[in-house]
């Protein structure tokens, strides 16, 4: 004892851990007996469930079937709409959206992605460091660090930053480049919230039906007015979207120069603008107009007249004066006169119209004429809308005499007070075509109206939302917009498709009567409100707008004079001119009418509701890509654990350290018990070689080596 206290304290504690380490570094032939009897079963491969374990291979395959899972529940989400406005979609669907539920739904999907990652990730940083430790080899600096992250670590972070910093070989190694790719991914889902939401925005959806009440009907006390002011006059308060039957008749002019409208119900909604826009479903009662218009080549026989205009501002008025044969004109048209008319007198046959002529070079000045009815029925008993449904005239047809020309003022001064109508006109389709002396080209079309209210039950739905269009003037040019009425109305070249008209689809129409108090007066107001006074006219003018100059019985609204003179040069068919026309007019009458309605009904309407849906792919594309290729880093890195190491087991500690124990590691493990790990690691720079995990040949133990060793056992 005496010796032993006269020996330096520091120098008894290395002598102690020299003794230490060389007992149990270079004396193995205890162990090495006891372990050449197993060597045969430890040198195979541990089964999956001892080298991973059972937590690792629970996050390794539940994380491979939890992050797919919720992908596929963010891309039912994202889908689940459909076609349409997600009328069609699953009632699950619809009741995560219409709680406002999606937001919540996508980012606890982003979040059992980020969990099922990020534990991945910490896996896979174990079997990374155990295959790089048995395989590729690490610095000798680094070597304890390693050993130690296949029992536990906190992430791919570290392992990324020491690969780094070993050497080039280790850096650009297949199991290097995959936890990279997996830890830029890994970073990345931690933001898959944030890409997520970067697809949702506000949108509207068709919400769930509303059975509720309506006002439909007019009771007994409600007392109707006749119109005081014709709607000529006043400035259409409608263009409302409306659900059409379509005639199926094309409008295009038979070989006779017959052009018929078939007969188109248009069916408006009993809701205000606010409610029509918004509407997605409807079904209950609703009133309709019922409107067919056919023109054909006139034969007219009358004469030009020239007058002195007196007060007014012209050279001259302008006349056209005769008389219609119906008989001839029906003929030519290969139509029949219809029943209870001889020669169509039950029709207006004499006009007299003033002629409008053009102001701007290039353009016509146009006029729609109603022939005199004061000779033909008695104003008193007189039914203006007869059922035209059938027959495309009928006794009782609204007659309009169409004409437009060319001529300027100067040009028509070949009348000279008094010029016959020639009696040689060509035929270009529904127009008779007169080619008059200065190269006035005059056309003319006669052209019968038929037009019926009625009410029926109907259902009416469309896909989308609706925009109620208008005509609009440009302040500064004048000039007048009618194309987004124009292809409500399905005129023009964009009117093709019920989508671009923004019509509701008719699904079914029932119980249509024309029994109704208001049906009876919108009939005799859209009568009030064609004729500019309330007992039958004799003839009257409606001059064109901005570019035609003359006089005219009547000044109407712009919208109406445009909506006439676009549709007409747009299709040349007057036809459709007159029927767009007259649909506006019908909306008003309609629209200003339901206010006073009184008696409920049953309805059900269905309108869109402003959700939070996804709207765009880019985030959940990126995602998918993100947690795809995290998938396949996770399972490659599994792959190579399982291919390339022996002696590492995930999760386990003691193994970690024991393998450590080494004559490579001796005098870093003498000197480190009380050092921090940079002091440790400046003992081994000089010989920082790359060392691996391995079993020794001599002595049978796993332990670390240096790389290529002799004593390195293969695999």
């Amino acid at each position: 004892m005496a010796s032993v206290e006269n020996v330096p304290k520091g120098t008894v504690k290395s002598i102690g851990m020299a003794s230490t380490f060389t007992s149990t570094v270079k004396s193995s032939s205890t162990f090495r007996s006891s372990t050449k009897s197993r060597r045969g079963s430890e040198s195979r491969r541990w089964r999956v469930r001892e080298s991973i374990g059972g937590y690792g291979i629970l996050v390794i395959v539940g994380g491979t079937i939890l992050s797919p899972v919720m992908l596929g529940l963010l891309s039912v989400i994202w889908s689940g709409k459909g076609p349409g406005s997600g009328e069609s979609a699953t009632a699950s669907w619809r009741s995560v959206v219409l709680k406002g539920w999606v937001t919540e739904a996508v980012t606890l999907c982003s979040l059992v992605i980020q969990l099922c990652t990020s534990a991945q990730a910490i896996i896979c940083t174990s079997l990374a460091a155990a295959t790089l430790l048995e395989t590729i080899g690490v610095p000798l600096s680094h070597v304890a660090e390693f050993s130690t992250m296949r029992g536990a670590n906190g992430g791919p972070w570290r392992l990324v930053y020491l690969m780094f910093r070993s050497s080039a070989r280790s850096f650009f190694s297949l199991q290097s480049i995959l936890m990279l790719i997996l830890f830029l991914g890994t970073m990345a889902t931690q933001f898959a919230s944030t890409i997520l939401v970067t697809d949702l925005d506000v949108s509207s959806i068709t919400g769930n039906a509303n059975h509720t009440r309506l006002n439909l009907t007019l009771s007994d006390g409600i007392e109707l007015f006749e119109p005081v002011t014709s709607q000529w006059y006043m400035k259409p308060t409608d263009y409302s979207v409306f659900g059409e039957i379509p005639s199926g008749t094309s409008v295009e002019p038979t070989a006779q120069g017959f052009s018929d409208t078939g007969n188109v119900k248009r069916i408006l909604l009993p809701l205000q603008h606010e409610n029509r826009t918004i509407l997605h479903h409807y079904i209950g009662g609703a009133y309709g107009i019922n409107s067919r218009v056919a023109c054909a080549p006139p034969v007219l026989n009358g004469r030009f007249e020239a007058f002195d205009p007196l007060s007014k501002p012209l050279p001259f008025l302008l006349t056209m004066i005769g008389n219609i044969s119906y008989e001839a004109t029906f003929a030519n048209a290969g139509l029949q006169v219809p029943s209870l008319c001889a020669d169509g007198t039950c029709l207006p046959s004499q006009f007299n119209c003033t002629m409008p002529t053009t102001g701007v070079p290039g353009r016509q000045g146009k006029f729609l004429c109603i022939p005199d009815l004061s000779n033909v029925v008695d104003a008193e008993n007189m039914t203006y809308f007869p059922d035209g449904r059938k027959d495309p005239v009928t006794p009782h047809s609204l007659v309009f005499l169409v004409t437009r020309n060319n001529g300027t003022f100067d040009d028509w001064s070949f009348v000279n007070n008094v010029s016959a109508i020639p009696d040689n006109p060509s035929r270009e389709g529904e127009w008779a075509s007169w080619r008059l002396d200065n190269n006035v080209h005059l056309d003319a079309s006669i052209c019968f109206s038929e037009l019926l209210w009625d009410f029926s039950h109907v259902d009416m739905s469309t896909t989308h939302d609706t925009i109620e269009p208008s005509v609009s003037m440009d302040p500064k040019t004048r000039e007048v917009d009618s194309r987004p009425a124009l292809t409500l109305l399905g005129v023009g070249p964009n009117a093709t498709s019920p989508s671009n008209r923004q019509l509701l689809t008719v699904n079914a129409v029932r119980d249509t009567t024309r029994n109704s108090r208001l049906v009876r007066y919108l009939d005799g107001a859209i009568n009030s409100g064609i004729f500019p006074e309330p007992d039958p006219p004799s003839s009257f003018t409606m001059n064109g707008g901005g570019v035609s100059y003359g006089a005219s019985s009547i000044n109407p609204f712009v919208d109406y004079a445009t909506i006439y003179e676009d549709s007409l040069d747009t299709t040349n068919r007057p036809a459709l001119a007159i029927q767009a026309m007259f649909t506006i007019m019908a909306m008003s009458l309609h629209y200003g009418q339901v206010q006073l309605l009184d008696i409920e009904e049953a309805v059900s309407i269905t309108t869109a509701v402003s959700v939070t849906i996804p709207v765009r792919w880019t985030g959940l594309a990126i995602t998918a890509g993100i947690v795809g290729a995290n998938l396949i880093c996770i399972l490659a890195i599994t792959v190579l654990f399982l291919l390339r190491t022996r002696f590492s087991r995930q999760g386990h500690f003691w193994h970690t350290i024991s393998q450590l124990v080494s004559e490579k590691t001796a005098d870093i493990l003498e000197a480190g018990p009380e050092l921090r790990d940079d002091d440790a690691v400046k003992q081994v720079r000089t010989d920082d070689s790359l060392v691996v995990i391995g079993r020794c040949r001599s002595t049978g133990r796993v332990q670390v080596l240096q790389k290529g060793d002799p004593e390195l056992e293969s695999a």
